[in-house]
């Protein structure tokens, strides 16, 4: 396996443990492997990107609790069915909902 294989599949693995309801985001993924893999958020957004399609990638956002335009309405959709707690912007209420990923370090 290469490193960028096991760097995709760390990420998937820690997006797959992001409980209903609650959200994780691009940068606590990448803190959580940074020991192991470095990178930063950018590359996190890559793998999901490309290799987060099964994923609840939903549960990914931005530091400020919000997604890309792009995947706007079908996140609202399982905001909704999930409960996830958001601000009236839209944009997931981080103070309640954040889930911080364990470290793969130690």
């Amino acid at each position: 396996m290469t490193d960028r294989e096991a760097y995709v599949e760390a990420v998937l693995r820690l997006v797959e443990q992001v409980p209903r309801g609650q959200v994780t985001t691009y940068g606590a993924i990448a803190d959580a492997l940074f020991d192991e893999f470095g990178g930063g958020p950018r590359q996190v957004g890559s793998v999901m990107s490309r290799e987060g399609a099964g994923m609840p990638w939903w549960r990914v956002v931005r530091a400020d609790g919000s997604l890309p335009a792009s995947h706007g309405e079908d996140a609202r959709q399982a905001y909704l069915e999930e409960g996830t707690p958001r601000r009236t912007s839209g944009a997931v209420d981080l103070r309640s909902a954040m889930w911080l990923p364990p470290t793969m370090s130690g």
